[in-house]
């Protein structure tokens, strides 16, 4: 989560928004619980924690490796 001095808005077309957007596309590539409308789903909270917590692991560990 970001501090609320950190979270700003950006202009309309500058481009700022594309890490977040492909970070967002990535996790919800490898992690089916954030796909809307999917047959994966969590039972319980903390499962659903836990699956999403595995996949960010997972892209930090390939991003780091490259």
């Amino acid at each position: 989560m970001l501090p609320a001095h950190a979270h700003l808005p950006s202009a309309k077309g500058s481009g700022r928004t594309s890490t977040v957007e492909a970070l967002n596309w990535s996790l919800r590539h490898r992690c089916g619980v954030l796909v809307r409308k999917s047959c994966s789903f969590s039972k319980s909270l903390t499962l659903h924690h836990a699956r999403i917590k595995i996949c960010i692991d997972n892209h930090n560990k390939q991003i780091t490796t490259v």
